[in-house]
């Protein structure tokens, strides 16, 4: 019976003129769709990604931040040009045409000012750089120049002067006469908070979730799972002050855990904001299984800062 039925098939191939193993695989995978569930196998597959994709980049990350210097000067640089080629993108579905590669190129040359501690020269050249844009805008064929420059200098303080607190992070206890470790350390605290807030508030949201949160903003964020996501940065920043020195006082390393708590999960809230008014679902698709980088690394954009400026003001000040 099998053998007929091989023969039967094999048979209706040749007289369609199709290829029999091709055609017999894909039966098979539709097959498994239909009697294992669509969505259960495209979660498995979104899974697979989203493992591959953190057992690459998760220890790339560690080192750069660890090793510092140009290593994480680097991974900053590049992670705010892949972010803001995404925003730009999402300017770009509002009908706004940015000038893409001045805007891109700025965040190499604002780093390196960051980077080389030379503030006082950043009014010259954010001068410099808002007289390109609008000398580029003459040259354009369609006058949008209100709306064109408007999402430039949006995206640049959006994107490259807020990822710019995050390079700066590292380098602060430096500048106060701690050693580099505390640097690290300091970032190693943030991103881990972070990354935990959003996985607490996501299962206390699941679990728990009644009261909507923002509900035109992101109908799926509710109140409970945003408590949940505070308790997790707190106890996060707790934990990780017990094995990791950052020269911080517990009550500093309770209120660095409520800004990322309370800042991540409003800067997630932004970043809704701004896909909801494009009309994106995912910022790209650069991270399989992930998204885009904004997609990943949203909640850094006002929790970070905040953080900063409390460490350098109130703290080491």
């Amino acid at each position: 019976m099998n053998w007929a039925f091989f023969l039967y098939f094999k048979t209706e191939c040749n007289e369609k003129n199709l290829n029999y193993r091709d055609t017999a695989l894909k039966v098979v995978v539709n097959l498994t769709l239909v009697y294992s569930g669509e969505e259960e196998i495209l979660a498995l597959g979104n899974l697979a990604k989203r493992i591959i994709v953190a057992a690459i980049g998760g220890p790339a990350i560690i080192a750069c931040v660890w090793f510092g210097g140009w290593f994480y000067w680097g991974l900053m640089t590049l992670m705010a040009m892949l972010a803001g080629f995404e925003f730009i993108k999402f300017t770009e579905e509002k009908g706004m045409r940015p000038s893409r590669m001045p805007i891109l190129l700025f965040f190499p040359l604002l780093f390196l000012i960051i980077y080389f501690n030379q503030r006082h020269f950043l009014l010259e050249v954010i001068a410099g750089y808002t007289i390109l844009l609008l000398l580029l805008e003459l040259a354009k064929k369609e006058n949008n120049a209100i709306s064109n420059v408007s999402a430039a200098l949006l995206t640049t303080i959006y994107i490259g002067i807020l990822y710019g607190f995050l390079l700066d992070l590292r380098e602060l206890p430096d500048s106060v006469g701690l050693t580099d470790k505390f640097g690290a350390n300091l970032v190693f605290i943030v991103l881990l908070a972070t990354w935990i807030c959003d996985t607490s508030a996501y299962a206390a949201g699941k679990k728990f979730g009644r009261y909507k949160l923002a509900p035109l903003v992101s109908p799926n964020k509710t109140v409970e799972g945003a408590i949940g996501g505070v308790l997790g940065a707190v106890g996060t920043t707790l934990l990780c002050h017990s094995f990791l020195d950052t020269a911080l006082q517990l009550l500093d390393i309770v209120v660095i855990g409520l800004i990322i708590g309370v800042f991540g999960q409003l800067s997630d809230l932004v970043e809704s904001l701004f896909k909801r008014d494009a009309g994106i679902k995912d910022s790209s698709s650069i991270l399989p299984g992930h998204g885009g980088v904004l997609d990943r690394f949203d909640s850094e954009l006002l929790s970070v800062p905040v953080i900063y400026v409390y460490l350098k003001y109130l703290v080491w000040g």
